[in-house]
């Protein structure tokens, strides 16, 4: 399943929200992992461990990886409810990250991320602020995707975007990204997610 990020409506707001340039700011890695059970079985589950230092609170994530192929976009990309965790604050007079979970959500977008002005195919994922929890200026992140794509051996090094207010900034991390599809067999998503709702519904009473 593949969830699509709405372009904004109006063009003219573009030039008021433009983000500052990009400067370096975060760290981290991504490793894979093929599912052998549960809901995403025979998928491979890719997780990217970041941390940051940026002027401030932490927006938005941005995934890069050198896609070369219009195939890409047909991929089988699935995602968690909760596609990752971090190290929230809640004093923020005292940030200190870890006082709280902060939630992300994930998706996977072929048209790029128009809050940061990115194009082509990217996984982003969105601080869930709220409930007394949110992104600070420094901290940490684990986020999660799934797609039926092993890593490719030869990609060339992932780049994270962060948005922070309306400024960007960046980090070439190491690790692995998939590969082009290359004789994917295609997966019936209505049945991947009627096995999860199955896997986590609770007992009915007796």
């Amino acid at each position: 399943m593949t969830r699509m990020l709405l372009l904004p409506a109006l063009l003219a707001c573009s030039l008021l929200l433009a983000p500052a340039a990009h400067g370096q700011c975060v760290s981290g890695n991504i490793t894979s992992q093929l599912e052998t059970s549960g809901p995403f079985a025979g998928l491979w589950k890719y997780t990217l461990d970041i941390s940051w230092d940026t002027p401030q609170g932490l927006s938005n994530v941005t995934l890069q990886c050198d896609f070369v192929c219009a195939s890409i976009c047909d991929a089988g990309w699935a995602f968690a409810d909760t596609s990752g965790t971090g190290a929230g604050i809640n004093d923020d007079e005292n940030p200190v990250p870890g006082q709280c979970d902060l939630p992300f959500s994930g998706e996977f977008n072929c048209m790029g991320n128009p809050s940061i002005g990115i194009t082509g195919p990217m996984i982003k994922w969105d601080a869930l602020d709220g409930m007394g929890c949110e992104a600070g200026a420094q901290g940490s992140a684990t986020l999660c995707f799934w797609v039926d794509l092993p890593p490719d051996p030869n990609n060339t090094a992932p780049v994270v975007l962060l948005k922070n207010g309306q400024n960007v900034c960046e980090g070439v991390i190491t690790g692995d990204c998939p590969q082009c599809p290359v004789g994917v067999e295609s997966i019936d998503w209505s049945k991947v997610k009627f096995q999860f709702i199955k896997d986590n519904q609770e007992p009915s009473e007796q």
